[in-house]
């Protein structure tokens, strides 16, 4: 019991003393002298180099009064310009959720407007801005989830523009700001993932109150009036009862947000009618494309008992949280401090509602309060807050690096494809000439001691009678027959397969056939190739006109050495066959 007790009281110590973040890193961008802002101490450039990347040093700083009168207008009298793309790397010690804050100025500094400057801010993963311009004094919040040991921003101008910077925070934000889930919207189901997203902050409404500075949240954060987004101001009144806030253990605490937003609310004017039926609605622009996650701060500083309150909340056209009793989630205790997360799905309007009306349940008296309000983008699939459909890589190099690499790949796999085309060139080549030297028909002696066929093909030895023998190279009798098609097989082929010897044709037979094929087909040669090769016999040498078909085997044989001594290594042995196909080349 009394290490349960003693464990308690650590806890309400540890949630007294507020959050103390372990990385946290301020700079004054273009500055030579160190600022204070309420606690806090930025840098001045100079001693800030260290983290800094960058080819350019421009330093600019501006006396003009126009610069907003804030508490934060020290951080706005002085910027770095980047003309190409720079980076500031930081150390983190603690891993999880970290607040990014840039805060812009866009003053004229001799030949640098920064009104037309153009360029994009990015850590490994994710792009915060892109191609962003800032017409007016802007500060930009992200809240992003670092897993490594340093954290790379990367700031990247737009071509033929340069980037600026006036003031940059880094620094740590509890995990338990924001869990992994909240309830989506529509359909209405869980939503996880929320952890791995990159956040930026696009209002931070305290209801019915004033401006919280910086300087009076304990994470930094600033919150400003609701009044300029109301759609009717009439419709709404204000209560403010802060003293009276309490933090229920375990549910919301100062972190979540201070009581200076809790302890005030806007609500429904209608204190003089009983039947007051209507809502109060708020209009926040927002970027279309975009999912977001709104969180409702509530704390009921209106009700004089429990019970007395019921209404609903509504996000654009749905009733998220319908009759809505704060007193029964709180155990029935007032003025106490409860927050709601929610996800839309993707936003096709630049502006998103926030409406809170009467309940439905019976006697009670028409009201409804909301004390605070925050909106934060979700990136997009392509882990972007800034619109684009890339995201960068994990290294956080620059836009125009990437090109670099890319145009060096394009440039390496060319030279690969030409090498290896010309391989295969030389090779196919190579390939056509041993190819093309098989297939001339070469007279061998019969009797003679020589090897059959080559690296491409295999020879046959046809004898004739005599000492004399053809090599018909396989390749060749394959290309000649189509691949042996049955359909080319001529007369003299079919009887060569006769069952009977006494039906088979003498080898003088063959070799004739052969002999005329090939004489015709050096006529063709010499002739237009269309010509009929019937036109073409009576051209031929007397002494194959003169050949018969009774003639003996050797006869046919020497005859057959007598004409081939030309070389046909040019001739298509397709060509010749085919002649013997039609009955005029008999």
């Amino acid at each position: 019991m009394l290490i349960w007790v003693f464990f308690v009281l650590i806890c309400f110590a540890c949630f007294a003393c507020g959050f103390n973040p372990a990385d946290k890193y301020y700079i004054n961008c273009g500055s030579n002298a160190n600022v204070t802002i309420g606690s806090q101490v930025y840098l001045a450039d100079n001693l800030a180099s260290k983290y800094l990347s960058s080819p350019d040093n421009i330093l600019e700083t501006t006396t003009s009064n126009s610069i907003p009168e804030t508490d934060e207008n020290g951080l706005y009298r002085n910027a770095r310009i980047f003309k190409k793309t720079s980076k500031y790397t930081f150390s983190i010690r603690q891993k999880g959720r970290v607040w990014i804050r840039l805060y812009f100025s866009p003053f004229v500094f001799n030949s640098y407007n920064p009104t037309t400057a153009s360029f994009s801010v990015s850590i490994p993963n994710h792009v915060l801005l892109n191609d962003f311009k800032s017409g007016s004094v802007a500060k930009k919040e992200f809240l992003v989830n670092v897993s490594s040991d340093s954290l790379v921003i990367t700031l990247s101008p737009s071509e033929n523009s340069f980037a600026f910077l006036n003031a940059l925070e880094v620094v740590s934000a509890p995990d338990f700001l924001f869990t992994d889930d909240a309830q989506n919207v529509n359909p209405p189901v869980k939503f996880e993932g929320l952890l791995t997203q990159a956040l930026q902050n696009v209002v931070r409404v305290n209801m019915g109150g004033p401006t919280v500075t910086a300087k009076n949240d304990t994470l930094g954060r600033t919150w400003e009036p609701d009044t300029k987004y109301l759609l009717d101001v009439n419709l709404a009144g204000n209560v403010s009862k802060i003293n009276s806030v309490n933090y229920p253990p375990g549910g919301a605490t100062d972190d979540i947000a201070p009581k200076t937003v809790y302890g005030t609310a806007t609500k429904m004017r209608s204190e003089d009618d009983p039947n007051s039926n209507f809502n109060v609605t708020w209009d926040f622009p927002v970027d279309p494309g975009f999912q977001y996650l709104v969180r409702f701060h509530f704390c009921d500083v209106v009700s004089d008992s429990p019970n007395d309150l019921y209404f609903n909340v509504f996000l654009g056209p749905s009733n998220v949280l319908p009759d809505f009793d704060l007193t029964t989630i709180n155990q029935n205790l007032l003025a106490t401090a409860v927050y709601r997360d929610f996800v839309t799905s993707t936003i096709s309007s630049s502006k998103l509602r926030v409406s809170i009306g009467p309940s439905s349940v019976k006697n009670v008296y028409p009201d409804a309060i909301l004390n605070g309000l925050e909106i934060m983008k979700l990136n997009n699939s392509f882990g972007s807050l800034g619109g684009s459909e890339t995201a960068p890589s994990s290294s956080g190099s620059g836009s125009k690096s990437n090109v670099g690499v890319i145009a060096g790949v394009i440039v390496g796999i060319a030279i690969i494809l030409l090498i290896v085309g010309i391989f295969f060139y030389i090779r196919r080549k190579r390939r056509l000439e041993r190819l093309h030297h098989s297939k001339t028909w070469v007279p061998l002696s019969v009797n003679a001691s020589y090897t059959m066929g080559s690296k491409f093909s295999n020879g046959t030895v046809t004898s004739a009678g005599s000492d004399f023998g053809y090599r018909c190279p396989f390749v060749a009798v394959q290309e000649a027959t189509n691949n042996f098609d049955e359909s080319w097989v001529i007369e003299t082929a079919e009887k060569c397969l006769a069952d009977f010897g006494v039906d088979r044709p003498s080898m003088g037979d063959v070799l004739w056939n052969l002999e005329y094929a090939l004489q015709l087909q050096e006529a063709v040669l010499h002739n237009d190739p269309e010509e009929n090769s019937t036109n073409i016999i009576r051209e031929l040498s007397p002494q194959l006109n003169n050949f018969s078909n009774d003639d003996s085997t050797t006869s046919a044989g020497q005859h057959v050495m007598s004409v081939v001594d030309d070389d046909l290594s040019g001739v298509s042995m397709s060509r010749v066959f085919s002649q013997l196909v039609k009955s005029e080349g008999r």
